[in-house]
């Protein structure tokens, strides 16, 4: 080996059979790319080029002038002093360590050494070599410190990072998901199954073969459970990961906690809809003292002795009227002043707008004229119709106050395909989308104001005139619709507001009209009525008998139960009040389910919360009809539950 390193060296090429042993030596040392040194009385008595060119000096700047400790970092001079120490002392056979040197330059060099000892009586001597492996500290360095920010980034991160076998496994989490889920530690988060943090294992099963199919999802909306119960609600990206037959291996991704946001949206939609109340309330009341003065004036005149029976017909018709006008107003005030129950259906927006232009022209002023241009048989959607509603009265309210002299607001409908919308919207879903116009020829809104309506609290009217929160919602509403809103407007001219509803390729149209179902006849079947408001029983009654029915009479939930036991076996339904003395409707239905689970009850309310209307539908309600109601609502019910097998 030594032969061939010395046959290559350009100067002794020719000449290599005249080299002595000791210069073939000393040839070796100086032609090695490793640094090799003597150390003799603490200092440098010999160093090769290449010791000199990893420490940055002269041979002359070293021999004999310098020692280790010259030639070591400060932090690692103690090491290196113990190590010569220990090896001249005797109590180590060797040297091997690393330190980080000082170069001439004042610049850092990590080098490894390897040593061993001379032994001589009084000047023992320490030879070895260097090898320079700055390179190879510094790439060690910047791979951990880059798996230390992956470590930051994964465990800091404020998304919950996940990574799941394909059947539930959790191979790694961060910080963020235990918390977000309620584990008590990762190792706790490591022993579950990811299928528990669904709502059902369908849910789970649908995921992982979506994952399947598609590779990656982005912005997933999704609804999970925490370890303590309670549900949450995120934003869920995730990555597919295959192996080598295609078979789905893991799955990586993470979830953005949305529930806070979800919160104060509710809790925004909540004060918005109070402001709305604030705004409609004078009108409101003006059109119920106009219902209440009808019935009132009518009441008065219907003498039968001093008017024939034409008038008393007229008069009861005026009556009927009114009350079905009051009953949609308070029915209008309970919708928007209630939490009601959030239901995506099957919806004609014409219907809506006609409810809506129809609400609003009885309780916005007469200066504001209404104008419906409605394109007929469009298609449904697929939508929340209280929602809408909501939309709809939000934006008429504005262009109502952005015309105080009076003016046209005007609302049309009409279908659009998606080529007309590309470029101006992002996220197109659907081929079609139904669009929705609201506008007026008011004031209109500026243009450096433009960009800003939709934010919360934002408002250009004055103050004590609206808290800014009507066009968020309406920003809102629209994106839980997945549908999109734009605005035009110029000063002086008006504003127009258009909303996109995408529609659903595939729905199944209700018909324009259907044919009222004859209501038959009674035979002699027993119906218990329930209701503590005497007049009201006195109505259904009558109205229950006329038809060919018997009754029984309970006018409070205790009674209820009396009555029904006494007559189990020939009462054929109950209508029943929810709202009665003594025991509810609710707690009396659980009482007569005792004595009968077959028992058949119609509940009737003015209002009720939607959580406890889906109560007594699952204690066993077979239906429900809102009051105020007419007779032959009352008529059907009791038809479809005696008919009901």
């Amino acid at each position: 080996m030594i032969s061939m390193l010395v046959k290559r060296h350009p100067l002794f090429r020719k000449n290599i059979e005249r080299i002595s042993p000791d210069d073939r030596f000393r040839l070796l040392v100086e032609s090695s790319l490793s640094g090799a040194y003597l150390i003799q009385d603490d200092l440098f008595r010999y160093v090769n080029s290449a010791f000199c060119r990893i420490f940055g000096y002269e041979a002359e700047e070293i021999v004999d002038k310098l020692g280790p400790i010259d030639l070591t970092a400060r932090d690692d001079r103690e090491l290196t002093a113990r190590y010569i120490r220990e090896r001249i002392e005797g109590r180590s056979p060797g040297i091997r360590y690393a330190f980080c040197g000082l170069k001439k330059d004042g610049t850092s060099v990590f080098v490894e050494v390897l040593g061993s000892v001379i032994r001589h009586e009084k000047h023992p001597a320490i030879i070895g070599t260097v090898v320079d492996n700055t390179e190879l500290v510094l790439a060690g360095q910047a791979l951990k410190e880059s798996e230390d920010r992956y470590s930051r980034f994964f465990n800091e991160d404020i998304a919950a990072r996940y990574v799941t076998t394909s059947d539930g496994t959790i191979l790694s989490c961060n910080d963020t998901f235990i918390k977000l889920f309620s584990f008590s530690s990762k190792e706790e988060a490591l022993k579950t199954n990811v299928a528990c943090i669904y709502t059902n294992s369908r849910e789970r099963d649908k995921f992982v073969e979506l994952m399947k199919e598609r590779k990656h999802l982005e912005r997933r909306e999704a609804e999970f459970i925490r370890k303590d119960g309670k549900k949450i609600y995120v934003l869920e990206s995730a990555t597919a990961e295959l192996d080598y037959t295609g078979n789905l291996k893991c799955i990586r991704g993470y979830l953005i906690d949305e529930t806070n946001k979800r919160q104060l949206e509710a809790q925004l939609f909540e004060a918005q809809r109070m402001e709305s109340i604030g705004t409609l309330v004078s009108g409101i009341a003006h059109d119920l003292n106009n219902v209440l003065s009808i019935i009132i004036g009518q009441i008065s005149i219907m003498d039968p002795v001093k008017v024939g029976t034409e008038r008393l017909l007229k008069s009861r018709d005026a009556i009927s009227k009114a009350a079905r006008r009051g009953a949609h107003t308070i029915g209008q005030l309970l919708t928007f002043a209630h939490k009601v129950e959030t239901i995506t259906e099957s919806v004609k927006v014409n219907n809506i707008v006609e409810e809506v232009v129809e609400f609003l022209e009885e309780t916005f002023p007469e200066k504001i004229v209404f104008t419906a241009q409605l394109e007929r048989r469009l298609p449904s959607i697929h939508a929340d119709p209280n929602q809408l509603q909501q939309v709809l009265i939000n934006l008429c309210v504005n262009a109502r106050d952005a015309m105080p002299s009076g003016g046209t607001l005007t609302i049309s409908t009409s279908r659009i395909d998606r080529k007309s919308l590309e470029g101006r919207f992002p996220d197109l879903s659907s081929d079609e989308y139904l669009v929705t116009k609201v506008s007026d020829n008011g004031v209109g809104i500026d243009h450096e104001d433009i960009g800003r309506i939709f934010e919360p609290f934002f408002t250009t009217k004055k103050n004590g005139y609206g808290t800014g929160l009507g066009l968020s919602v309406v920003y809102g509403i629209m994106k839980a619709h997945h549908g999109f809103i734009d605005v035009r407007s110029e000063v002086g001219r008006g504003t127009e507001f258009s909303l996109y509803f995408p529609i659903p390729i595939q729905i199944i149209n209700a018909p324009l009209s259907a044919l009222e179902k004859e209501i038959e006849r009674g035979h002699g079947e027993t119906i218990l009525i329930v209701e503590d408001e005497e007049a009201v029983q006195d109505y259904m009654k009558e109205t229950i008998e006329r038809n060919g029915y018997r009754t029984l009479l309970a006018k409070d939930g205790i009674e209820a139960v009396k009555v029904f036991e006494e007559h189990r076996g020939d009462i054929n339904a109950v209508v029943m009040d929810m709202g009665l003395p003594k025991m509810n409707g609710a707690q009396a239905l659980l009482k007569l389910k005792l004595i009968s689970p077959e028992v058949r009850v119609i509940f009737t309310s003015g209002y009720i919360e939607p959580d406890i209307k889906a109560a007594i539908f699952e204690a066993g309600a077979k239906e429900f009809i809102q009051k105020p109601f007419p007779g032959v609502d009352l008529l059907e019910k009791i038809q479809k539950v005696l008919v009901a097998q």
